[in-house]
């Protein structure tokens, strides 16, 4: 399997803070429980995938244009280029804002699509990384670094797979 990064920072950085920060990841929420964590064996060690989900409430996050929001922007590209040169990285993104989204859900056999996202909340998510790492700890030491961390949340989580033999 190859996995390609493509680089958010050129993006996100033309992207306005709301854009940036605001990002909507619902599947890995649908997940059944049962599935098994994904975990991969390359060179004899034991690695798991994490998502790294980055939330902000816009109204905290610095203005675009200003030397903060400049500041900010300069810890994400730092923290691409930490994470690839420790090789953990294996993709991330920043998503359009909340007044962007589309929920989809089923009723009665009928779809039925919303404008927006399904829940209102203060903080929204705007951005995500997968990184594959050897434990919890040292996925919680990568959410540390992320910029937003001072002011928003970055919550971790094990990603799922439905094929554990790699096969």
């Amino acid at each position: 399997m190859t996995l390609t990064f493509r680089d958010a920072s050129v993006r996100l950085h033309r992207r306005s803070a709301l854009l940036l920060t605001t990002l909507i990841f619902t599947i890995a929420a649908t997940l059944p429980l049962q599935a098994q964590t994904a975990i991969t064996a390359t060179g004899g060690d034991t690695k798991m995938q994490y998502m790294l989900l980055i939330y902000n409430d816009p109204k905290m996050e610095p203005p675009y244009g200003t030397p903060e929001f400049d500041t900010m922007m300069s810890g994400f590209f730092a923290l691409n280029e930490r994470m690839k040169a420790d090789q953990v990285l294996v993709s991330g993104e920043g998503l359009q804002g909340v007044e962007t989204a589309t929920s989809v859900r089923t009723r009665g056999g009928k779809v039925e699509t919303m404008d927006g996202p399904f829940a209102e909340t203060r903080e929204h998510l705007g951005g995500y990384y997968v990184i594959e790492v050897a434990d919890l700890d040292s996925a919680l030491r990568y959410a540390a670094m992320v910029p937003s961390v001072a002011w928003g949340t970055v919550e971790v989580r094990p990603l799922m797979t439905y094929n554990p033999s790699g096969e």
